[in-house]
């Protein structure tokens, strides 16, 4: 069931994940030390109704990692002096000074502190897979929470919000392409934002707990937040569609390898990817919910840009000063800068409810009792 390499060192890891196997998960789990891939391992079918076994390059739908990417990307323009933090997002894109915007900053949302977890305008279902129809629906929404504030989780929006910010920015679009020539490519990291056909050919089926149960909201309470904040997928959406697959969208649609998502989280703490300022930004808590977080009902701390340490909720090990992010159904990429390590966990296998998943939160705590 269980395929890959890991050094002698890390059985522990692999015991537990070879362990989840057996209990029918389908993933990958990677780790990084100091510039080395020490764990990658894999296992379980692509698809839970077929035979074709998970491989190396199987790739997964990581969810809200994919934020982190982005934020990564945002740090790398930062360095380049392309971007600055403090500038006012309508200094780089007008149209969204309107309704009261003007003053919100890249650093807001960085920090999830625009007021826009969801919008005040109109929206249509289906709207989340065009880009220039979200980009435009925030441009001319008002804030629909205080900006500056208390964050409150940019559920599905951070992703165009800072994706259209840093197209704007260096004047490269579409945000796979910036993203490609700037992240991705560099770090040779295997992570997909818009899959091609030939992705789609490699992509793990998602199952698990019933995705569908993400949108019971919008019709039990369609007035919530969270659920003003789902309003715009399409109806029926299974995160296994082409429509999912090939859009862009910076808040959930990446797809991965767990390598990869290791190696890119690695890039957050090891030498030359980003200054020393940049790092130490990251880690420094910037925000933290006011009790539990509106959208996901968990108490959330951030740094710029990433997810901050605050089991059990989200759990990147013993450490205060690990980041990352977490994603539905338990995919996890995080970076400890004082065990040098980095993580990556992908499945098929989607878990119920917000935060850290009983797997993810075993295999890491089996990964520190390697460390």
């Amino acid at each position: 069931m269980m395929d890959g390499s890991f050094d002698p060192a890390f059985r522990r890891l692999a015991d537990q994940f070879g362990a989840s196997l057996a209990k029918g998960e389908r993933g990958a789990v990677a780790v990084r030390i100091a510039g080395r891939t020490v764990v990658d391992l894999w296992g379980g079918r692509i698809d839970p109704q077929g035979a074709a076994p998970w491989q190396a390059d199987t790739l997964a739908c990581v969810f809200s990692v994919t934020k982190g990417v982005i934020s990564l990307l945002a740090h790398r323009l930062i360095d380049k002096g392309v971007l600055l933090p403090t500038a006012t997002v309508a200094s780089l894109w007008p149209e969204f000074a309107a309704e009261g915007k003007a003053e919100i900053t890249v650093q807001d949302v960085l920090t999830h502190r625009a007021g826009l977890p969801a919008v005040s305008v109109p929206v249509a279902r289906g709207d989340l897979y065009d880009w220039d129809r979200m980009v435009t629906a925030l441009a001319a929404s008002a804030p629909v929470c205080p900006p500056r504030a208390a964050p409150v989780y940019h559920n599905m929006t951070y992703g165009h919000l800072l994706g259209e910010i840093l197209c704007r920015a260096t004047g490269v679009r579409p945000l796979s392409v910036l993203l490609a020539n700037e992240v991705t490519g560099p770090l040779g990291a295997d992570f997909r934002l818009g899959l091609s056909l030939a992705d789609i050919s490699r992509t793990a089926h998602i199952a698990g707990a019933d995705p569908a149960a993400l949108f019971d909201a919008l019709h039990s309470d369609p007035t919530s937040l969270f659920a003003r904040s789902m309003a715009f997928f399409a109806e029926g959406e299974d995160f296994n569609s082409s429509r999912w697959r090939r859009a862009e969208i910076g808040s959930g649609s990446g797809h991965a390898t767990a390598c990869a998502v290791a190696r890119l989280y690695e890039a957050f703490i090891a030498p030359g990817f980003l200054s020393a300022n940049r790092k130490a930004a990251l880690s420094a808590q910037q925000a933290a919910s006011a009790g539990a977080d509106p959208i996901l009902r968990i108490p959330l701390r951030y740094g710029t840009g990433v997810e901050l340490n605050l089991p059990p909720g989200i759990d990147f090990g013993p450490s205060a000063r690990a980041l990352g992010h977490w994603g539905a159904g338990g995919a996890t990429g995080f970076a400890d800068p004082e065990a040098g390590l980095a993580f990556g966990y992908v499945t098929g296998e989607m878990a119920a409810g917000m935060g850290s998943s009983e797997r993810a939160r075993a295999l890491i705590a089996a990964l520190y009792d390697c460390v």
